[in-house]
């Protein structure tokens, strides 16, 4: 069936303006739908349907100005998604969930302005983060949690402003900590705990601007 001003129809109902339909049907301003029905101004779905100004969809639904989704859903301005899901501005996803301005996220979840997640959960302004959930602003966290400003948590969890921590915790802008546990201000422990602006401490505890305490407590 073909109505007013609808230049193509075969084997199905192309609505006004809708220029070529083929199996399905196409809304207004339609271009070109396949085996599916595509909304207004949708230019080309196959074999699902497209929201408004969806330019590509194939295998699944393209919502607002969604330029290509390929078997999932995009939202607004969703320019590639695989597998999954995009949300507005999200560049690429592949096997998971892009958030809002998520540029690229695979196997798993994107939040707002995340760069690169792999394998687990990016928050807002999180670029890296890699198997583990990360708070906001951190820079890269492998195998732990990271929260604000922490540049690098390996296999623990670091503070706000933690540049480094591995297999333990860190507190505020400790720099280096490894294999135990550093106070705000701590540079750099090994296999214990340094107290505030201690800077090196190595199997034991060192007090406030302690340089260096071995194997025994106190100043």
């Amino acid at each position: 069936m073909l109505d007013r001003d609808g230049y193509s129809a075969e084997g199905g109902m192309a609505g006004r303006d809708g220029y070529c339909t083929v199996g399905g049907m196409s809304g207004r301003d339609g271009y070109c739908a396949v085996g599916g029905m595509l909304g207004r101004d949708g230019y080309c779905t196959v074999g699902g349907v497209s929201g408004r100004d969806g330019y590509w969809t194939v295998g699944g639904m393209s919502g607002h100005d969604g330029y290509c989704t390929v078997g999932g859903m995009s939202s607004c301005d969703g320019y590639c998604t695989v597998g999954g899901m995009s949300g507005c501005d999200g560049y690429c996803r592949v096997g998971g969930i892009s958030g809002p301005d998520g540029y690229c996220t695979v196997g798993g979840m994107m939040g707002h302005d995340g760069v690169c997640a792999i394998g687990g959960m990016l928050g807002r302004h999180g670029y890296c983060t890699v198997g583990c959930p990360s708070c906001l602003d951190r820079f890269c966290t492998v195998g732990g949690m990271s929260c604000h400003d922490g540049y690098c948590t390996v296999g623990g969890m670091s503070d706000r402003d933690g540049y480094c921590t591995e297999g333990g915790m860190s507190g505020n802008d400790s720099y280096c900590k490894v294999g135990g546990m550093s106070w705000r201000d701590g540079y750099c422990t090994v296999g214990g705990m340094s107290g505030r602006d201690g800077y090196g401490t190595v199997g034991g505890m060192s007090g406030r601007d302690g340089y260096c305490r071995v194997r025994y407590v106190g100043l």
